[in-house]
């Protein structure tokens, strides 16, 4: 699955077709996509993982999932799930799932918990982690995606590494401090992520993701896969402490 910021590097590269008209929007996802065809698109937007294209009163959501892609002005041999044509140029998604939505994004979704958005609201983030998550693993709250909106495996596994958070640590046993440290990082990192994505440098320059051996103390890495979520993990069992 691809991170926010994964998004956000394709919303830049697209910033050239807002205000263009469509001339058609074709594909065999089974959305409707008749009312989008000779419309201008006013806007072209993110929330977390979905890459949102505003028109007048309503706009499409794409979300690309595990395996889903983005061409501009090239096809692949198979058909595209979702495509939006202009006179000259087109877009095409594969392996995406769309969906309409009536109104503005922010009728539907909450930008306060998007990590890439300027209205993230760190402390509503530590409010709603402490009431609802405090029992749960915070590697597992790290994926929730309608409380840290943005974040992949590569941001949860970087953030907690810089933190030094293990984890299995569950949420009420975690300083405020450290939490509030942890909700920082995620989102400084996640910046950080973005430019590396420029150069296509992320798993070259992170930490632990994809190695092996601790960089700070030289301790082999715990490699599996953990939590709730069952995503691969990369764990330094030196240097993360274990809230328990």
């Amino acid at each position: 699955m691809p991170e926010g910021t994964s998004i956000l590097f394709l919303k830049n590269k697209l910033q050239r077709f807002k205000g263009k008209t469509v001339s058609e929007a074709s594909g065999y996802s089974e959305m409707d996509k008749s009312a989008i065809d000779h419309i201008k698109i006013l806007d072209i937007e993110t929330y977390g993982k979905n890459l949102l294209f505003v028109f007048k009163d309503f706009f499409v959501g794409v979300h690309l999932g595990l395996f889903g892609s983005m061409l501009v002005n090239k096809r692949k041999k198979v058909n595209a799930s979702f495509s939006l044509h202009f006179p000259h140029s087109e877009i095409n998604f594969y392996v995406a799932n769309t969906k309409w939505y009536e109104g503005k994004p922010t009728d539907h979704f909450n930008f306060k918990t998007d990590i890439l958005k300027e209205e993230f609201d760190g402390e509503f983030v530590l409010k709603t982690l402490q009431e609802d998550g405090a029992d749960k693993m915070i590697g597992d709250v790290l994926m929730d995606q309608d409380l840290f909106t943005g974040v992949g495996n590569i941001i949860r596994i970087e953030a907690l590494y810089r933190a030094k958070i293990h984890p299995d640590s569950l949420v009420k046993n975690i300083p405020e401090k450290k939490l509030v440290y942890l909700i920082e990082t995620v989102v400084n990192y996640a910046y950080e992520f973005l430019d590396l994505l420029k150069n296509d440098e992320v798993k070259e320059k992170t930490l632990i993701y994809g190695k092996k051996i601790c960089p700070k103390d030289k301790t082999e890495l715990i490699i599996e896969e953990m939590g709730k979520v069952k995503r691969k993990t990369y764990v330094c069992p030196k240097c993360q402490k274990l809230f328990q």
